[in-house]
């Protein structure tokens, strides 16, 4: 039987996580359907921090940071070159439910900026390179499986700059 207050599993109020990971699945199309040629998408990094704030019945809500970085290519028919970047820095709030002393299952939202640039590289006339930065949410479910008591492995699926995250975490 749970426990009403979940403080002494995986992930506790006052706890502090770091993640360090690769995501695949990139939500962004680089223009794609207008650009052709042969693409070249780069998994993503991203490193992520969370701390736990306060129980919610048997859980714990937690907020935190994300930062990541993906790349994209896509070389011409023509001989030219695109060449996208993609960085991300978004809040995120998880809550966290106690379903083994080792593993810590939750699910969240999360807010950010993506900022995305363009350029191009050719012996034709540069089209139009540039960037932009604009708002984007992310929601997603994941799940850390502590190996030793504060290193271990996590997996996330969601919506925000890649749809699967993979990687290392750590606890203090």
């Amino acid at each position: 039987m749970l426990p009403t207050t979940f403080t002494n599993g995986p992930f506790v109020v006052g706890n502090q996580v770091l993640n360090l990971g690769i995501g695949v699945g990139s939500r962004g199309n680089y223009d794609a359907d207008n650009i052709g040629g042969s693409p070249s998408v780069s998994p993503a990094i991203n490193l992520s921090y969370e701390r736990g704030l306060f129980a919610i019945g048997p859980g714990v809500l937690g907020a935190g940071v994300l930062a990541g970085y993906q790349g994209a290519t896509y070389n011409l028919n023509s001989g030219g070159k695109w060449k996208y970047s993609d960085v991300l820095l978004a809040l995120r709030g998880a809550f966290h439910y106690p379903v083994l002393p080792e593993f810590d299952a939750y699910a969240g939202l999360g807010v950010g900026l993506l900022y995305t640039k363009a350029s191009y590289e050719g012996s034709t006339a540069s089209p139009e390179a540039g960037s932009s930065a604009k708002l984007t949410p992310g929601i997603f479910v994941g799940g850390r499986y502590f190996l030793l008591e504060n290193l271990g492995v996590f997996t996330e699926l969601g919506y925000d700059q890649t749809y699967l995250k993979v990687g290392l975490t750590g606890k203090f």
